[in-house]
C-alpha cells in the first residue's frame, strides 16, 4: 500500500527511494509494524507503541528487540529531515535471513471536530486476525477493505468471528456502552491497541465500570451506544452498525470517555522528553 507522504524513508538506517521500501514490504510475507502520532515533534504514548513493537516480535518468533533508546534516534532523523511536527510515522520489521527495519512518514488523515458530532457509519464483516495480538502489516487485507468502505460509503468494517462474535475495528478497538457500563471484547481475540489500553487503563482510574466480555452480533440492538478507538481517531463514537442507528455522539459515557482520553493526551505530550 502505497502510504508514504514523501518519496524517500530510512531502511536500516539509510535513506532509500520510497519505491524500494514498497517493493520489501510488498515482497516479504510476515512484517510486524506500528504506526506511531507525532504531534508537535513527540510521538504520543512512544514507549507503549515499542512495548507492543516487541511483543508482536514476540508472538510471531522472532528473537529480535528494538530499545527505545535505538527507536529514538532511528525517529528523531527521519522528523528533523522533513521538519513536519503534526503526522504518522510508520515502522515495520522483517527478517529475510536477517533483521531489517523501515521507518517512513506516512499521509495521515485525522478527522475534523464535526466528524465526531456525525460519529462514524460502519459495516459488519466475518473476518478475524490469524495472530489478533500481534500487529502484523497485510497489505492485500487492506486493500479489499478499502473497496469494501468505499463502495458502501462506510467509515469502518466492524469485524465478526464465524462464532456470531463480534471483535473490532479493521483498523480501530471496539467499545459499547450500556447504561454506565462500559464493554469491549477479550484480549486474546482483538489486537491490543495502545489507544484502547489507554482507554481501559482511565476508564479503571475514573472508577467506570469496564468490562472485557465476549460480545455476540445479537446484542447490537440492546447497547446504548458504542465507539472505536485508534491512533489518527482517538475516540470516535459510533452512530450506526449497518442498519442499526444510536446516539452515541451525545451519549454521556462517550462523552465522558472522550475528554478523559484528551485530557491524557495532552498530559502525555506536555511532559514527553522526547
Amino acid at each position: 500500500m502505497k502510504d508514504s507522504k514523501y518519496e524517500k524513508g530510512l531502511l536500516n538506517e539509510e535513506w532509500v527511494d520510497i519505491e524500494k521500501i514498497y517493493c520489501m514490504l510488498d515482497k516479504e510475507k510476515e512484517k510486524v509494524y506500528e504506526i506511531i502520532r507525532i504531534i508537535d515533534g513527540r510521538p504520543l504514548f512512544f514507549e507503549d507503541h515499542i512495548d507492543r513493537l516487541n511483543n508482536s516480535l514476540s508472538i510471531i518468533g522472532l528473537n529480535y528487540r528494538v530499545t527505545y533508546d535505538q527507536m529514538r534516534k532511528v525517529m528523531k532523523t527521519v522528523l528533523n529531515e522533513f521538519g513536519n511536527k503534526n503526522i504518522n510515522l510508520k515502522i515495520a520489521l522483517y527478517n529475510n535471513g536477517s533483521m531489517n527495519m523501515i521507518v517512513y512518514l506516512v499521509n495521515s488523515f485525522y478527522p475534523k471536530p464535526e466528524k465526531y458530532v456525525e460519529g462514524y457509519h460502519t459495516l459488519l464483516i466475518y473476518e478475524e486476525r490469524e495472530k489478533p495480538n500481534a500487529k502484523i502489516l497485510n497489505n492485500e487485507q487492506r486493500r479489499i477493505i478499502n473497496e469494501i468502505l468505499h463502495e458502501e460509503g462506510a467509515d469502518e468494517c466492524i469485524c465478526v468471528s464465524e462464532k456470531g462474535e463480534i471483535l473490532e475495528g479493521s483498523r480501530s478497538n471496539l467499545f459499547f456502552v450500556k447504561g454506565s457500563t462500559i464493554i469491549t471484547p477479550p484480549d486474546n481475540g482483538v489486537l491490543l491497541g495502545t489507544t484502547r489500553n489507554k482507554i481501559i487503563e482511565l476508564c479503571e482510574k475514573a472508577k467506570i465500570n469496564i468490562q472485557k466480555r465476549t460480545i455476540r452480533i445479537e446484542e447490537l440492538t440492546f447497547v446504548d451506544g458504542l465507539f472505536v478507538t485508534g491512533t489518527s481517531i482517538d475516540v470516535m463514537p459510533v452512530n450506526s452498525v449497518g442498519t442499526l442507528k444510536y446516539k452515541s455522539s451525545s451519549n454521556r459515557m462517550v462523552e465522558k470517555v472522550m475528554k478523559l482520553y484528551q485530557m491524557e493526551v495532552n498530559k502525555y505530550i506536555a511532559h514527553s522528553n522526547f
